[in-house]
């Protein structure tokens, strides 16, 4: 997980939307029928700016770079 992302962890919760969205995205998780970021934003309850966010994360999950 990016420092970006993990700075953005819930303290109150104890919860990484971004990097939950990011896992759920890796792993397939979507409906690719539908646009990914309006079902990110839904689903985790995040920003545009988020959902793009939890998009990049997925992205280098995807590729291995973590």
């Amino acid at each position: 997980m990016s420092a970006a992302a993990a700075s953005r962890r819930d303290e109150s919760t104890g919860t990484n939307a971004i990097g939950d969205a990011a896992q759920w995205l890796a792993t397939g998780g979507a409906d690719k029928a539908h646009a990914i970021l309006p079902q990110i934003r839904k689903r985790f309850n995040l920003s545009i700016a988020d959902a793009i966010a939890a998009e990049r994360e997925a992205n280098l999950i995807r590729a291995g770079a973590e």
